[in-house]
């Protein structure tokens, strides 16, 4: 949102709960549960339009013992929004949208294995349900795209994290918990 305002654009922001960690920069922000399909249309209805571009970063995710202790929920949760997300995107005629995914889509590698290409998403073999749900949102968004004329941008983050993130509670990244650690909390 920082930088999307920096370069002068109108930007909304929607999540589950205000932020925590600093106050937000969007020009308008909405608690929402994109679960709800009448949420994704509400978060993409603008007084002026549609929005130009849609940048999807909503999930149910944490680190990996949240990932391995909560497979069914973030299955669930993370599907729910992306299915309802994209087809909102479509519907609104939004022409382009950016889909944050993982890294969890890659199988598991061996230490001292040769680095892995984008190409090494398939034949798929993730080794969590994060990691599936997230190669299917990839693949759905992607067909909504082309049915739509959607111009979808797809990235693939590993271990996010920063001074505006989570950093204790459970859902926190590996790098969070351990600076949490060394800092005594």
């Amino acid at each position: 949102m920082k930088r999307l305002k920096r370069e002068g654009h109108w930007v909304r922001g929607v999540d589950l709960k205000p932020p925590e960690f600093a106050p937000t920069a969007a020009d308008d922000f909405g608690i929402l549960d994109l679960r709800e399909p009448a949420n994704c249309r509400q978060a993409l209805t603008l007084p002026s339009g549609r929005p130009d571009e849609v940048y999807q970063l909503a999930a149910d995710m944490g680190g990996m013992g949240f990932i391995h202790s909560a497979a069914c929920e973030i299955m669930r949760n993370s599907a729910l929004i992306n299915i309802h997300m994209v087809g909102a995107a479509a519907d609104a005629r939004v022409p382009r949208y950016f889909f944050s995914s993982s890294v969890c889509v890659y199988r598991d590698m061996m230490p001292g294995e040769p680095e892995m290409a984008e190409s090494g998403a398939y034949p798929a073999m993730p080794d969590n349900e994060y990691g599936w749900e997230k190669l299917y949102a990839e693949r759905m968004t992607m067909a909504y795209g082309l049915r739509h004329g959607m111009g979808v941008r797809i990235a693939r983050f590993q271990n996010c994290y920063g001074p505006e993130g989570t950093w204790r509670g459970g859902r926190e990244k590996a790098p969070a918990a351990i600076c949490r650690k060394i800092r005594g909390g």
